[in-house]
Formats: structure tokens, sequence, C-alpha cells
């Protein structure tokens, strides 16, 4: 299954929950929105990820399915690995499957092309009556799985399955067991815990899948980076936080969709912006963060020693039909008007009005307040600072005051301040730099 045909699965188990008269049911007072087909939930150990699934599970009852899969998958290998009459039992069963699809759904998550495989329910009575519970599935018997399987001139069963192998067998051996079940709510603890990263995406398409199918929801924990940006993409990931005072706190990518920075490594630098000086850095940032977080995750900002060196980077730097890190260059607005455009080079941006950063960056002198707050310092000490430099030219401006209040402090200060109050620019400066990719 392509990247393609994984979004038209999230597109159409969207359309396929879309009825306008349905009124959502919220399971924890405000917590989690269940009207939706998809919510994957991430957060840091102890956020209350897993209490989360057991209290929907209580609420809804019968309506719910949840899976703990980690816990499942030692309890059923402890049975399977105390016993020695396995083979001999299945002789007295029916094999359960698996059908082509999960077959399908098996090669490619678990990444192997098996010559066969056998599916069994054994009725192994668990000796924890709280765990044979568990077992029943949708039936009033305790059915524990029992795989075989084929690959590459060996033939194993579950009882030499490795922990990931043996829990994509397990899920989908499970799910199937409620295949007639209708308006299932599945509700999903960490099912890729033991999968490497490539399995990872195809496991969830695969879930959703079978949500589309069978007219089934899902709610899903996970500390898979994969899943939460695919999740991010279809605003349908929950972060879930502990405040100050142990109690649970959910924010919803649908209102914010940077809350789970927090839970995501920086990814692969995908675009290098050039600028003339560290000031236009601070800036070119500053605009950035305002307006698209996600973009500026995967950017880095190099300055250099002013207008020359950019203008024939700008005119010699190639620009190449498919590349891994697309390039931009950020000129002083004061070069508007003088900005030569290159066919078929890289973007050439313009940062915002005709003047340069530190002559913008001058003018929140006005406003002393807002930069005793960010320098944390007093607005008194600050205020007497830039009176004395008041006549300098902006560019020795900066640099004095960065000199005063520590230089890094100082510019990311300045250019954070400017954005705040000129919010337009930093949605037109990114807009021009997307534009000029494309």
């Amino acid at each position: 299954m392509r990247r393609s045909a994984e979004d038209r699965i999230w597109a159409k188990l969207k359309s396929s929950h879309s009825n306008p008269a349905a009124r959502p049911l919220v399971v924890g007072g405000s917590l989690l929105d269940l009207s939706n087909p998809c919510v994957v939930v991430g957060g840091k150990n102890g956020a209350g990820k897993s209490r989360l699934l057991r209290q929907i599970s209580d609420e809804l009852g019968d309506g719910a399915l949840l899976l703990d899969l980690h816990h499942l998958c030692e309890q059923a290998l402890m049975i399977l690995r105390s016993r020695d009459d396995l083979d001999a039992m299945v002789d007295e069963y029916d094999e359960l499957g698996p059908s082509a699809d999960r077959l399908a759904d098996l090669t490619r998550v678990v990444g192997r092309e098996y010559a066969s495989v056998e599916w069994y329910a054994l009725e192994i009575e668990p000796s924890d009556q709280a765990i044979a519970q568990r077992f029943k599935w949708s039936g009033d018997q305790p059915l524990v799985p029992y795989f075989r399987v084929g690959y590459r001139g060996l033939n194993y069963s579950s009882r030499d399955m490795g922990m990931g192998e043996f829990s994509v067998h397990f899920l989908f051996w499970i799910l199937e067991q409620y295949r007639e079940a209708k308006d299932l709510i599945l509700l999903l603890d960490e099912p890729d815990a033991f999968l490497p990263p490539v399995g990872v995406s195809s496991l969830l398409a695969r879930i959703l899948q079978l949500c589309l199918l069978n007219g089934w929801k899902v709610v899903l924990t996970t500390h898979s980076e994969e899943i939460i940006v695919r999740a991010l993409e279809q605003k349908a990931f929950t972060l879930l936080r502990m405040d100050e005072n142990g109690v649970t706190l959910a924010e919803h990518a649908a209102d914010d969709p940077n809350i789970a920075n927090v839970l995501l490594t920086r990814p692969a630098v995908e675009h290098v912006i050039f600028c003339e000086d560290e000031s236009a850095r601070y800036l070119v940032r500053a605009l950035i963060e305002y307006a698209d977080q996600q973009l500026l995750r995967g950017t880095t900002v190099v300055w250099g020693t002013g207008n020359g060196y950019l203008t024939k980077l700008h005119e010699h730097l190639p620009r190449h039909p498919r590349p891994d890190i697309r390039f931009a260059f950020a000129f002083d607005g004061d070069q508007r008007g003088n900005l030569k455009e290159r066919e078929g080079g890289w973007p050439a941006v313009l940062l915002p009005t005709n003047q340069d950063p530190d002559t913008l960056f001058k003018q929140i002198a006005l406003d002393p307040g807002k930069l005793s707050s960010r320098l944390s310092r007093s607005k008194e000490e600050v205020a007497r600072f830039l009176d004395g430099i008041e006549g300098s030219d902006p560019h020795d401006w900066v640099n004095d005051l960065g000199k005063e209040f520590g230089r890094v402090e100082v510019l990311a200060g300045l250019a954070a301040i400017w954005v705040e109050q000129n919010p337009s620019e930093a949605s037109q400066f990114v807009a021009d730099l997307t534009t000029g990719w494309k």
C-alpha cells in the first residue's frame, strides 16, 4: 500500500463518519472527542495515556475493545511456552486463516514473504481467571492464539517468534475475531511498541483500512514519531500532559499544529536560507517561527558578510530539479528594487519593509518595557542604557546593546518583539519562501 493510498484511507475514513447529526461522544469531561474516526494520543511517560484508554473502556463497555498488546503478548507466550503438545492439539482444530488480505497485511508489516501461515484458536484455560477473562474475546470460551509459519525453508511457531512478529500476528488475529462486530471503538495501547520504524506506518494504515471496512473507530496511544507526524498531518493527534497539580490535560492538533514538537526529534535539514548578517538571521528565524513552526524545525539559517557574498551565491548556486535540500536567499529590505531575479535559480526573497534589520530593531527602543521583559532586566536599567546610545548608527546601536545585555539574548529578543508587532509580515515572508520553492 503506497503513501498515496494511505492518504486516501484517512480521507475515506473521515467521510464515512461524516454524519452531521451525530453527537460527539466526549469522555473524561472535555478530555477527548470520540466523534473522530481516528485519534492518535501521545505524551511523555506517566502522562496518562493508558489510564485514558481504560477510562474510555469503562465508560463504553461492550462498545469498545481495549487491547494492551504488550501485556496480552506476554501472557499468551507464557501460556504457549508452558505446553509441549500444541502441534498435536492443532490436529483437532480448524485453521482460522489468515485470509488473503490479512496475509498481505502480515507480509507488509512484518516484512517477510511467508511461504505459509496458519492461524489457530486453541481452547486453553489460563490458570489465572483474570487473564482467562481477557482471552474470551468475542465469545464465552477463552481462546489462545497459535501460529505456524514457513519462511525461507524454516518452519516455526508462535513459541519461536520474537515479540515484534508475534504481536503483529496476534493483533490481526484478535481483530479477525471481531470481524462481525459493528460500531466498535478500538482502544489500542502502543500497538507498534515492538516494531521497527519501517513497519509502523504500514501497521497504522492497515488498522485504518480495517476500521473503514468494518465501520469502526480507533483510539491508539503511541511513542512512534512516524505515527505522530502522520496524525499531525490529518489533525488527528492529541497530546496528553500533566500540569503542576497532577491533572491530565489534553491539547489537540486541530487547535495547535505544533503541540507534538516536545515529542519529536529535530528532523533532518530540508531547507537552507542564506542571509546577509547575524541580525538578518535572527529576524528570518523569528518570522518563520511565528508563521510556521513546522517549517522552522527542518530549516537552518546561514549568515555571512553582507550583501556582496549573498549576491554572488545567488548568481552561482545551481538548482537541481529534484533536490534533497532546498535553498533560498533572504536579502535585507533595503535591497528592494536592486534585486535581480535569476531564471531557474533558487528563490530570492526580501525581508520586510524597505529597511535593514538593524534599523527595524532600533525602533523597538520606543518601547523599553517589552525589551526589558525579554532580557529579564528592569525597565529602568534598560531605559537608561537606551538613552545613552540613542544617537548611534543602527548597526552600532544593536552591537552596543548586545555587549551590555548579551548578544544572543538581544538579537533574539529584538527579532521576536518586531515580529509580534508585525505579524502579517511573517505570513507574507513565509508565503514568498514557499512560493519560490514550488
